[in-house]
């Protein structure tokens, strides 16, 4: 009886690691703070000329709200436009024109409505600021109590809260964002552009309203809904995996969740205009 080789010889040897020099820090180490807490007057950032990470990934984030915002918003309206047209008439030209006059109308309301909230939440964390602002000037005593508070909340005994906050309330300035933060839970809206965010929303809005009426351009009616349908649904799918895969939850499940968003637009969009073509609506 042959007994089987085994094939650890022919596994390609892994390739050594360059040795790194002693006094060669490693290009991701971060400083190591003494155990004591006792710290330079002055110590160096880890984050020379830069934002800090934290801050790198929040506006991605932000960005990355806005493109699926406005993609999902405009594809699964238009796509409900467009098979409502479509259960309605055959005519190219008047499919087409309505879907450019959806498709603009959209991606204006969109860039609007992200450039007005945005505007909105700036000015709703300026008054916050401004009030706070205030309280610390008339009862900075009350003002202490309650980030003392805010940290026994998060598991802290009253002695450390009491030591943590007594430093903070030194600076002014770091005392209001800790009362910003901790006790109302907003957080600084400096880098939000308004008119950055109204772009991002009616641009992918426009390309998510082109994905569904494309085919229009092209194909006849039963062609063109087809087409229409099934791309749409497939880039819904991809856009809500996509979306997992660079925040967090499973792929799959939001994948057919944002899908499912727009097969039920497009069925409403169809079942409106079936209403009018068999006489149970009428102009």
């Amino acid at each position: 009886m042959l007994k089987a080789r085994p094939l650890h010889h022919l596994r390609k040897p892994r390739r050594a690691a360059p040795a790194r020099a002693a006094h060669e820090p490693h290009p991701y180490a971060l400083p190591i703070l003494p155990e004591d807490g006792s710290v330079a007057a002055d110590p160096p950032s880890p984050f020379p000329g830069g934002k800090p990470l934290a801050e790198r990934e929040h506006k991605l984030a932000e960005d990355l709200h806005d493109w699926i915002l406005g993609g999902q918003d405009g594809l699964v309206n238009e796509l409900g436009t467009m098979l409502g047209l479509a259960a309605v008439t055959a005519d190219k030209t008047i499919l087409v024109a309505g879907g450019l006059a959806s498709m603009l109308a959209e991606a204006i309301s969109l860039a609007a409505v992200a450039y007005t909230s945005t505007r909105a939440s700036i000015a709703y964390y300026e008054s916050e600021r401004a009030e706070q602002e205030r309280l610390i000037v008339e009862n900075p005593h009350l003002q202490r109590e309650v980030l003392i508070d805010a940290y026994a909340r998060r598991g802290l005994s009253r002695a450390d809260a009491v030591r943590i906050v007594a430093e903070l309330t030194h600076d002014r300035k770091v005392w209001l964002e800790m009362l910003m933060e901790e006790h109302l839970h907003l957080y600084p809206l400096g880098d939000a552009k308004p008119l950055h965010s109204a772009l991002i929303v009616g641009i992918a809005s426009t390309l998510g309203c082109l994905i569904a009426l494309l085919p229009f351009f092209f194909l006849e009616r039963s062609g063109a809904v087809i087409v229409s349908l099934v791309g749409s649904t497939l880039l819904l799918f991809g856009g809500g995996a996509i979306s997992a895969k660079l925040t967090i939850g499973d792929w799959k499940r939001r994948g057919l969740e944002i899908a499912s968003i727009g097969l039920v637009a497009a069925l409403a969009g169809f079942g409106i205009g079936w209403l009018f073509t068999h006489g149970f609506v009428h102009a």
